[in-house]
């Protein structure tokens, strides 16, 4: 690899980490309950579809295996973040809504992202503001690729 590529590597994984570490410890100060950053972005996919989501849709939502789905969703029901009800129009699946418990980790998780996002915005400039955000654009169009080919 180049000095370039080693730098790049080095800094989206460094990135990656410090995100995560940073939003689970904000979710634990701002939610004050024990909640993983993988659990509160499951919350946030069943808080999207308002309470209507089978564990189907959250596994597809995600992008990830329906077992995997199924599993976590349990974890989250165990912890009293989410309830289950079975489907009017089918007894086999089951619809997903979260709890007060649930609806209040995802209300910490929406802060923690707007008051990140604000602080990140104060560090640059409007010139660079506009950089930032081609290349991050260019970063996840790259990534988006990649995943849906």
């Amino acid at each position: 690899m180049t000095a370039f590529e080693n730098n790049l590597n080095d800094i989206l994984v460094d990135t990656f980490n410090y995100i995560l570490k940073y939003e689970e410890s904000s979710l634990k100060t701002i939610a004050d309950i024990p909640v993983t950053v993988t659990e509160a972005h499951m919350i946030e996919a069943i808080s999207k579809k308002d309470g209507g989501s089978s564990v189907s849709d959250i596994a597809s939502d995600l992008s990830i295996a329906l077992p995997t789905a199924t599993v976590a969703v349990k974890k989250l029901q165990n912890k009293g973040f989410v309830s289950k009800v079975p489907c009017s129009d089918d007894g086999r699946r089951f619809i997903v809504s979260l709890t007060e418990l649930g609806k209040k980790v995802d209300k910490a998780h929406r802060i923690f992202h707007r008051m990140m996002v604000r602080n990140i915005s104060k560090q640059f400039s409007e010139n660079e503001k506009i950089i930032l955000l081609a290349a991050i654009n260019k970063l996840s169009t790259f990534f988006k690729d990649k995943v849906e080919a």
